[in-house]
């Protein structure tokens, strides 16, 4: 019935016009008797790379203490030295996958830390995530997450989800749901083909929205179906597929989503497609994902080259606003839940290997080019944009290449152990 459901989908699709908005020091320093990484001069020890990393990121981004206009969020410069945070909220989410990932890899190895992690999780909550539009009842709603953006709130919503399944703790899981249905899902009735809009009061629908969208209506379906709760996933299950049917039409024969393609669209096209296909158990769905994979990968649209290969492009709109810096780390965070799924060899014996040599690439080059750890100059280093390339020391960082940099150090953690031909 799914894989009916898909194509017949597609088909309808046919005839539609497009509605597209592209929207501390550290001693792992090379030691001369290591076999070379493939990238890199030396065999980087990940674990010991993401547990600097994370640390920190949290402890230059996290305002764990006052600073300046910023408590108990990420902050868009390090220790908030801009002061200029108030407005930071969507890239709180990407920020807190950091977070997470962080805190999975040590939340039974050092209990104490985890606790303190545990404490930040709850104030940030608390500060509703850093919302500027929370005191607006018209669109923050009843949790204070919601926003006129409703990409911005499918992100948190995600972000909600995913401290709900590191700690367990009901009260995140409970938001997560109301956000969804007080705020994110009623929006589709505005838009002809059912879909997610971009920006209330706007009624068009891009892939930057529905792509997280049909990520947390997934989410919401396992969790549903597994405590029992069939015709609520159901429901849920059925607005992902609306919300997979906008990133499918969009999609163009390389794999690229939309007119101008971003490593964050491409990264929640292949995360929502692998839970479709988890959930459905149609390879459609799957092969849709891994279509968005290659083209993430090897798309002239989306990479530049460096020493002959694909490394992602720095999709900043100027110098001077390092935002959209994060969405690499949207890309490095789901292609590693890809990469661990060995169910994906029964369809595609190759994708899984091709993404460990992407990730393994960029994570390679921001670890021992994009940053100088040498002793005495690490307080004053931050990663840039782009991978293979340091940020001119002294200028300061931004929290979206500082996001980039750790999540693909941690998703390289997280591979690291797996073996391919």
């Amino acid at each position: 019935m799914n894989h009916f459901r898909f194509t017949k989908m597609a088909a309808i699709l046919i005839g539609l016009t497009a509605i597209s908005v592209s929207c501390s020091g550290d001693d792992n320093l090379p030691d001369p008797l290591m076999k070379p990484g493939i990238y890199a001069p030396y065999e980087i020890d990940w674990t010991a790379a993401a547990d600097s990393a994370s640390q920190t990121f949290i402890e230059r981004f996290y305002c764990s203490e006052k600073r300046g206009d910023s408590e108990w969020v990420f902050s868009y410069t390090e220790y908030n030295k801009d002061n200029n945070s108030g407005n930071c909220y969507w890239q709180q989410a990407h920020a807190m996958a950091v977070m997470v990932e962080y805190y999975n890899r040590i939340k039974n190895s050092k209990p104490e830390e985890a606790a303190t992690i545990r404490t930040y999780f709850k104030n940030w909550y608390d500060r509703k995530g850093n919302n500027y539009m929370s005191k607006h009842p018209e669109y923050g709603g009843s949790t204070g997450f919601g926003a006129d953006w409703t990409d911005d709130v499918c992100w948190i919503t995600i972000a909600l989800l995913q401290i709900y399944e590191a700690t367990g703790e009901k009260i995140y899981y409970e938001t997560a749901k109301k956000n969804w249905e007080e705020i994110i899902w009623p929006r589709h009735e505005i838009n002809p083909y059912g879909w997610l809009p971009g920006r209330l009061p706007d009624t068009g629908a891009n892939e930057c929205t529905n792509g997280p969208g049909c990520i947390v209506a997934c989410m919401l379906t396992k969790y549903e179906r597994d405590a029992g709760n069939e015709k609520k996933a159901n429901e849920f299950l059925e607005a992902a597929y609306a919300c997979f049917e906008q990133q499918h039409y969009v999609m163009e024969k390389d794999g690229t989503l939309g007119t101008v393609p971003l490593s964050y669209t491409q990264g929640t096209c292949m995360e929502s497609g692998r839970l479709l296909w988890k959930l459905t158990g149609d390879k459609a769905y799957l092969l849709k994902a891994i279509q968005a994979a290659r083209g993430q990968m090897t798309s002239v649209r989306m990479n530049t080259r460096y020493k002959g290969e694909m490394v992602m492009r720095n999709e900043n709109t100027s110098y001077n606003d390092e935002n959209n810096s994060i969405f690499h780390a949207v890309l490095f965070h789901w292609a590693a839940r890809m990469i661990v799924d060995t169910g994906i060899d029964n369809h595609d014996s190759r994708i899984r290997g091709e993404l460990y040599k992407y990730i393994n690439r960029h994570a390679s080059y921001y670890w021992t080019q994009g940053i100088d750890k040498n002793q005495g100059r690490w307080e004053n280093s931050y990663f840039s944009p782009l991978c293979y390339e340091p940020r001119e020391e002294g200028t300061g960082g931004s929290l979206g290449a500082y996001t980039s940099a750790a999540q693909a150090i941690e998703s390289m953690c997280m591979i690291k152990d797996i073996k391919f031909d």
